[in-house]
């Protein structure tokens, strides 16, 4: 039998084992970052004055991803920012989110990942107080309203300064 040929063969074993031990070791990575993320539902209901969004507050770490889901009616998730002819009220340098008119059945799905609070609004019953908020990477309690309230509605002005007392959210 050939030496050198028995040499090639072990260390083109050897290769492949390294290879295949990179390859676990990138899996794993993947697995874990992918593992990290949370998903947290937040349902959409209501067809006129009891439209809302359920829970109004959710509390996320940065990459989660929120699931919208409409229960009922038609329904929007738009941010509150210029972009959508309201007033900017997420974090700087965000672009801003908008769903588009979602029905019964829909689910539309947002991952947020800049540390903040990201205010929202449903189009066609804001001025019902169909208003949530969001805040990543950081607690309740570190951000209570960084917006000023006096370009909303008066009803989604109510649902903002309530959510200071009122303990509706996720973490």
């Amino acid at each position: 039998m050939n030496i050198s040929h028995i040499n090639n063969l072990d260390t083109h074993s050897f290769d492949l084992t390294i290879a295949q031990m990179l390859l676990l070791f990138g899996l794993a990575l993947f697995a874990d970052s992918a593992l990290s993320q949370d998903t947290t539902q937040v349902k959409v209901m209501g067809m006129g004055v009891d439209a809302r969004f359920d829970p109004i507050l959710t509390v996320l770490n940065s990459g989660d991803v929120v699931v919208f889901s409409v229960l009922e009616g038609t329904h929007t998730v738009t941010a509150y920012h210029p972009d959508n002819r309201r007033p900017d009220r997420i974090p700087k340098g965000v672009s801003p989110f908008d769903s588009g008119m979602l029905q019964k059945g829909d689910t539309w799905t947002l991952q947020l990942r800049k540390k903040g609070v990201y205010d929202y609004f449903c189009l066609p019953h804001e001025r019902m107080g169909h208003v949530g908020r969001i805040i990543v990477g950081q607690s309740r309690n570190e951000t209570k309203n960084p917006y000023s309230n006096k370009l909303l509605p008066a009803i989604a002005q109510e649902v903002y300064n309530s959510l200071n007392d009122n303990p509706i959210h996720n973490q």
